[in-house]
């Protein structure tokens, strides 16, 4: 089978929406020794494993979120597989086949996306926090890697929503994830113009994203300190009796 052969057909499979050919032939295309993937090659590749995990992920979360128990573990079992056979796939022939740094940023954030979803389908077993772990060390190589690209390229900003999205919703540390997100918002906002013609469209659209979180995020710190500043208030105008005194008399402290 020539990887002119397996790109052909997985550009059928995925017209055809049979994820599972189409990663099987993306996965001969990414195997093939001495040839890195180009940027339509990086486009399938992450098409073709995006899709096959959502064909799983998508009745697992409709079936949770309806209590529906049946067939939850026959999902669960071929999702972690999935998603394990794609972060082997990438360790072991991806990143050794490539030398570009959009590939890199490419398999570092795939790889990110596969250990943040093994730690979401199942956070009470014993590998959550290995899974999490797995998760935060691939988003921070994609997003180290992608200061290589220029500041405003669509694919740093995306990993930097990315990452800052993984602070924010796993990790719950919005600090850092609105330090991240606005650090990028403002160098990207800053050089956009920069940016050929090709570039441009994209990156203003990832921009946007980038800015609604923020919005989103900044909004629910308010929320959260105004709560915080209410339940001080009502602390310190609770009155406390000291067992002290007779019965009558207080002692405001």
């Amino acid at each position: 089978m020539t990887r002119e052969y397996s790109l052909h057909m997985a550009r059928l499979s995925g017209q055809s929406n049979r994820f599972d050919e189409m990663m099987e032939y993306m996965r001969q295309v990414v195997k093939f020794p001495g040839v890195e993937l180009n940027s339509e090659e990086r486009i399938l590749f992450n098409f073709a494993c995006k899709n096959l995990i959502d064909s799983y992920r998508k009745p697992l979360e409709y079936m949770t979120e309806h209590l529906i128990s049946d067939n939850n573990e026959y999902i669960i079992n071929n999702l972690s597989f999935i998603c394990s056979d794609i972060i082997k796939l990438i360790d072991d022939f991806g990143l050794p086949n490539s030398s570009s740094v959009e590939n890199m940023v490419n398999y570092y954030q795939m790889m990110g996306d596969c250990f943040k979803c093994l730690a979401e389908i199942q956070p009470e077993q014993k590998y959550y926090a290995v899974d999490v772990e797995g998760a935060y060390r691939s988003y921070l190589k994609a997003y180290n890697a992608a200061k290589n690209l220029h500041g405003a390229d669509p694919t740093r900003i995306a990993v930097a929503l990315k990452f800052s999205t993984f602070y924010y919703t796993v990790l719950k540390t919005p600090w850092n994830a609105l330090a991240m997100a606005k650090a990028e918002y403002v160098m990207a906002a800053e050089m956009i113009e920069e940016l050929p013609e090709s570039l441009y469209r994209e990156a203003t659209t990832q921009l946007r994203s980038l800015h609604d979180k923020i919005c989103v995020w900044e909004q629910e710190d308010r929320e959260r300190q105004v709560d915080l500043q209410l339940r001080l208030n009502q602390v310190a105008s609770r009155t406390i009796v000291s067992p002290c005194l007779r019965r009558g008399s207080l002692t405001i402290i």
